[in-house]
């Protein structure tokens, strides 16, 4: 445990630990293995919002002059929180990921960290870290997708609390999901991610995606058509394993996001 305390100092001072792996995101999973990320949940002031991502694009201006090495991709969430994700090769990979912050933080120098902490004063209400698992068996990929993955920045997450006990049943009921929308052919893909250290386990989400809301649910009138009884059946098994659940909307945003250059 005292190695992901370690994380903690960097995000208190700077607000940042950023999906949903060079090229794969929340909102664009694209790796066949179980990529690891680190994800911070800032709560941000309703009337702060401005100076939230003005702060923001501050890390994001550092980050680039310093040559931050790992990726950060930034979403907000419809209730004014903001997720910074980074991916990380394994939990082994989060010590180099401090090494790496504390370079970054020396290259940088004094005067800029302490410009960056000014920045984003009194904007957020708390904060909280975590680590997610994207889980590729559990996910689904279209054999024909409508939109490239970088026109898809909207995002339906439906936040799945499983009862103790149940994460067996939940995973096989998932793959059958996954086996109905092949036999349908379910135009869009989703990817299922499983929480790990920081979250209420058992706990999966899934995240789904379009290029707006009005697209999403669009898509979802087209695949209620064609998902039959089925749908249903599957749906309610699915809720009895549930001891909490939710749904958030959320965009992808790429101009608050530090993106690495591809070599």
């Amino acid at each position: 445990m005292k190695k992901f305390l370690t994380i903690i100092p960097l995000v208190i001072l700077l607000c940042f630990l950023v999906c949903l792996c060079a090229s794969t995101t929340l909102a664009q999973a694209k790796e066949q293995k179980a990529q690891l990320f680190m994800v911070e949940d800032i709560s941000v002031l309703p009337s702060k919002v401005s100076d939230f991502e003005a702060h923001v694009k501050t890390i994001q201006k550092f980050a680039n002059e310093y040559k931050f090495p790992y990726p950060i991709y930034v979403y907000n969430i419809d209730d004014y929180s903001y997720f910074y994700v980074i991916p990380v090769k394994d939990f082994a990979d989060i010590d180099d990921f401090n090494k790496a912050k504390m370079e970054w933080i020396e290259r940088m120098g004094q005067e800029n960290l302490m410009s960056i902490l000014k920045s984003g004063e009194g904007s957020y209400k708390h904060l909280r870290w975590f680590i997610i698992r994207h889980r590729p068996d559990l996910s689904y990929t279209s054999d024909k997708p409508r939109f490239k993955p970088e026109e898809a920045n909207f995002m339906s997450i439906p936040l799945c609390y499983v009862k103790p006990g149940k994460e067996r049943e939940f995973e096989e009921i998932c793959k059958e999901w996954v086996l109905h929308d092949k036999s349908v052919n379910r135009a869009d893909s989703y990817d299922t991610f499983v929480g790990d250290i920081g979250t209420e386990m058992p706990f999966y989400f899934w995240v789904a995606r379009a290029k707006s809301a009005a697209d999403f649910h669009k898509q979802q009138e087209i695949y209620g058509t064609k998902a039959g009884e089925k749908f249903m059946e599957l749906w309610n098994r699915t809720m009895a394993l549930f001891r909490k659940y939710d749904e958030k909307t959320g965009w992808f945003r790429p101009d608050l996001s530090y993106i690495l250059k591809e070599k």
